[in-house]
């Protein structure tokens, strides 16, 4: 007896290394495979949800989703620390959901992220879970989208509170929405029309838009926050956004608080000192957006012409980024940003041999920006011994007026002394500008100026006169916050 429970022991660890040796094995293999196929699209939509704890409401919304749609398709779940199964009932779906299990302390804009760079579709969608899709729903979006090649965002209409995309519904309850759907969701294009505004619970989107735009920012206090800076970037860029009248989805309202809504379609979600300090941030990274869209100057359409010299333009996001200003992608590599593309670097320095501290940036920022220069070398990423740049490099000239009603600090020679001073400066009103060959682009607000860290840059001081001399450019905006590796 005693032999049989020493077998039986050694059995068990056996049994034990064996697992742990093909679950590693398995984990390499699926790394490999990964990495292979990492940037590789499939002609189809990908849908996604990100999720904690409401089992219930992804069930019925993949439910859904199997049961309406026909359209080549993958359906992605991020779950972020949900205790309520839902991390064993997407174990059970792995062969339909592809998913990803976040840590508790991840929040909803950060899951969001994680799904939009899994995707593979040449069309994304990102979707509430309090969304229940209806027969003919993706193919009404899909026409809509693809009626206009400038068009990059579209949105559905719902019996849920969403303003301009809500309709009104002869049924009580979501029994009746399908049966609701089967006769609205008819082929209609003069159904379709052109929005400055889209809610969240819904939004179709070209794979081409998500790349120009880039990730929503995770700096922001709610996902609300993150979807209304991210269409103020798409508008910011030129991209049409539309409500395709033909396209009914249904949104159960039992829970609307986690609606990804667009901040001025919904009076309900939140509490006001929240929906306050939401605001608050939206107003500090953009100023007023109203007076920002009624007073550009130039055409979205040729942000990087209008200080490139004639070559080939990329606009995008990073159009809206400061001219020779030191970047860090999430593999660790340092570029500098010209007009139009980025360019390596093996360290980083500014004017009169200060170092600079890049400033970190998406995988999607860096991507759409041709690169010049091959690496010849792997780069950490640290900034402890930076190496001198060549002096033909770009780098960002700031320059700032000299108001005379301003008091000025003894010296800038350091940067906590230009943080304070250019805190001052927007506090008096001023702007802090970069300056090129007779044009000059603002720092949009003193966040942008503070998340380019101006304060590493010299700054020059012209008199009102010189600055109104020069021809005004795209502003510059700050870059998203990203706490992945995106």
């Amino acid at each position: 007896m005693k032999r049989l429970n020493m077998q039986r022991k050694h059995s068990k660890r056996l049994g034990k290394k064996g697992y742990w040796s093909g679950y590693k094995r398995g984990q390499e293999q699926g790394n490999r495979l990964g990495q292979a196929s990492f940037g590789k699209v499939f002609e189809g939509v990908s849908i996604i949800i990100p999720s904690c704890n409401q089992l219930q409401q992804l069930r019925a919304c993949i439910h859904r989703i199997e049961e309406n749609t026909s359209h080549p398709h993958e359906i992605i779940v991020v779950d972020c620390g949900s205790t309520d199964g839902t991390s064993t009932y997407l174990l059970r779906k792995s062969i339909a959901v592809r998913y990803a299990l976040l840590k508790k302390d991840v929040q909803m804009i950060g899951s969001l992220n994680q799904g939009l760079m899994m995707a593979k579709g040449t069309t994304i969608v990102v979707l509430d879970q309090n969304s229940m899709v209806t027969p003919g729903w993706l193919d009404r979006l899909l026409a809509c989208l693809y009626s206009d090649p400038r068009i990059g965002v579209v949105g559905p209409v719902t019996n849920g509170p969403f303003k301009e995309q809500q309709i009104e519904v002869p049924y009580m309850n979501e029994n009746g929405a399908r049966q609701f759907a089967m006769t609205y969701n008819m082929p209609n294009p003069d159904a379709w029309r052109e929005t400055e505004s889209l809610a969240g619970f819904c939004l179709l989107l070209r794979r081409e838009t998500l790349e120009k735009t880039g990730y929503w920012d995770e700096g922001c206090h709610s996902t609300q926050e993150a979807h209304a800076d991210w269409l103020l970037r798409v508008r910011l860029l030129g991209i049409r956004m539309a409500i395709a009248g033909d396209a009914f989805i249904h949104y159960e309202e039992r829970d609307r608080d986690t609606v990804y809504a667009f901040p001025q379609t919904t009076e309900k979600s939140g509490s006001m000192e929240e929906s306050s300090r939401n605001r608050s941030f939206f107003v500090q990274k953009w100023g007023d957006a109203d007076k920002l869209f009624h007073n550009l100057k130039f055409s979205t359409a040729e942000t990087d012409g209008q200080i490139s010299t004639g070559k080939e333009t990329h606009v995008s996001a990073a159009s809206f980024y400061p001219i020779g200003a030191v970047v860090q992608g999430p593999s660790g590599a340092v570029f500098r940003l010209e007009p139009g593309r980025r360019r390596y670097l093996h360290g980083v320095s500014a004017a009169g041999g200060e170092n600079v501290r890049p400033v970190r940036v998406s995988q999607l920022d860096l991507l759409v920006l041709p690169l010049v220069g091959k690496p010849e070398a792997t780069v950490s990423g640290s900034i402890d011994a930076p190496v001198a740049e060549p002096p033909e490099e770009p780098i960002p000239v700031l320059a700032a007026p000299d108001l005379e009603n301003m008091s000025m600090l003894p010296t800038l020679n350091i940067p906590a002394q230009r943080k304070r001073w250019i805190e001052v400066l927007y506090a008096e009103g001023g702007q802090l500008y970069q300056i090129g060959n007779g044009w000059k682009r603002p720092f949009l607000t003193l966040y942008a100026a503070m998340s380019w860290r101006a304060e590493d840059y010299r700054i020059q001081f012209l008199s009102p006169g010189d600055l109104s001399a020069l021809v005004e450019k795209q502003p510059i905006i700050a870059p998203p916050v990203l706490h992945g590796h995106l």
